[in-house]
């Protein structure tokens, strides 16, 4: 299973998004989704619901990112029956970045809910149709019960300590209704191998679908602002140090995803990737190529 993550515009226009739709068209065979960030890392951008729009208007699945930090339940739960009146049949949920990660540190914060809380929420909906309220999902006391159905996700981070209190949370998660897990992203194969044994100890690789988050980048920078910026990830300086002495950085940073990917292959209990280029549309077409994972082999893409 592949999954791709579309980062919404910061503009007022879908015009950017498209160069990259255009790519997992290609690949549809293999790109089973892609999944719209709701403001990511606390920025403002353009609502994920309506790129959401977007992507199904193109022909393709998306999946609809929902972040606590921006809404309270009554707006979470407005969005969730718009998405499904569009046609939207994969739901993820994040708590999201504390804002002062983004660029407005002086924005409030909802958190009225949590990522396993709104899972409780949300299933609740999709199982009973039935709000959090307990009013329920009809349009008239007359109509009849409406139960959306829908693919529900969440994300988890195999790299903060203590691993275990990760699996912990992860079968919190699946209790809640989650059925689909994308991890942050993995530069560090061995730690994710001894959550991938804990997670299937637990058996929770029966009961989830777990995609690796595979970030290629493009020189060492973005790795060293992920070290020394982003808590909970851990990238190995031996990693720092291969991208830096790399004479192609951009085709290096492809080969380490890669070589992650064929890591993914052989730890049990991992059902697919999640591909997050931040708006490198060729890394993906490279990727997946170099990978193997792809029909359309014939393809020789430039970055």
């Amino acid at each position: 299973m592949v999954t791709v993550e579309l980062l919404p515009p910061r503009g007022p226009s879908f015009d950017s998004i498209y160069p990259q739709l255009e790519v997992v068209k290609r690949h549809r065979l293999t790109v089973a989704a892609v999944n719209v960030t709701d403001n990511a890392s606390a920025r403002v951008r353009v609502s994920g619901l309506a790129a959401c729009k977007v992507v199904i208007d193109e022909g393709l699945e998306p999946v609809f990112q929902v972040a606590c930090r921006d809404r309270n339940r009554i707006a979470m739960q407005s969005d969730l029956l718009a998405a499904c009146a569009f046609g939207v049949r994969n739901v993820f949920c994040v708590t999201g970045d504390f804002v002062t990660f983004g660029d407005d540190p002086e924005a409030k914060p909802v958190y009225d809910l949590d990522s396993i809380q709104l899972l409780h929420v949300y299933n609740r909906i999709r199982q009973t149709g039935r709000l959090s309220s307990g009013v329920e999902v009809r349009e008239t006391s007359r109509s009849e019960l409406v139960t959306p159905k829908f693919f529900l996700g969440a994300t988890e981070n195999p790299f903060s300590d203590p691993v275990e209190v990760r699996v912990r949370r992860l079968h919190k998660k699946q209790q809640a209704g989650a059925q689909f897990i994308q991890t942050q992203c993995i530069f560090d194969t061995d730690r994710m191998e001894r959550f991938m044994e804990l997670v299937c100890e637990q058996g929770l690789d029966k009961e989830l679908h777990i995609l690796g988050g595979i970030m290629p980048v493009k020189s060492h920078r973005p790795l060293e602002f992920i070290r020394d910026n982003i808590p909970g990830i851990r990238v190995p300086d031996a990693l720092i140090n291969r991208m830096k002495n790399a004479k192609n950085a951009e085709m290096e940073g492809i080969e380490v995803a890669a070589e992650t990917v064929e890591s993914l292959r052989s730890m049990s209990g991992v059902s697919g990737i999640h591909l997050m280029t931040v708006r490198w549309h060729a890394a993906i077409e490279h990727l997946l190529i170099r990978s193997g994972l792809t029909q359309t082999n014939e393809l020789q893409p430039t970055p």
